[in-house]
């Protein structure tokens, strides 16, 4: 199955562009920030932080959009959207 996104990263903003060649409904998406954390403890570690944002619209062939980002160490972005009657889930590694 070939890739319906690409997504990158641009001044604070996450820039997802449509690549499928036809329109597609977007439901959601899923920004997945890596972290440094400091435990009760007092050991660092890393956690995964995802936030969920709602876009529920269509996204045109070859276009964009732009999502504010609350912190630019985003690792991975995952995009639920449908394709005809399929709802779908693409999962982009940054």
């Amino acid at each position: 199955m070939s890739r319906k996104f690409t997504a990158k990263l641009l001044g604070g903003k996450l820039i997802l562009e449509n690549v499928s060649g036809k329109n597609l409904f977007v439901r959601e998406v899923l920004v997945k920030y890596k972290v440094t954390v400091v435990t009760p403890q007092g050991d660092v570690g890393v956690r995964t932080i995802t936030d969920e944002v709602k876009v529920e619209g269509e996204l045109k062939k070859d276009g964009k959009i732009e999502l504010p980002l609350t912190t630019s160490d985003v690792v991975e972005v995952s995009v639920i959207f449908k394709d005809g009657d399929i709802t779908l889930r693409e999962d982009i590694s940054l």
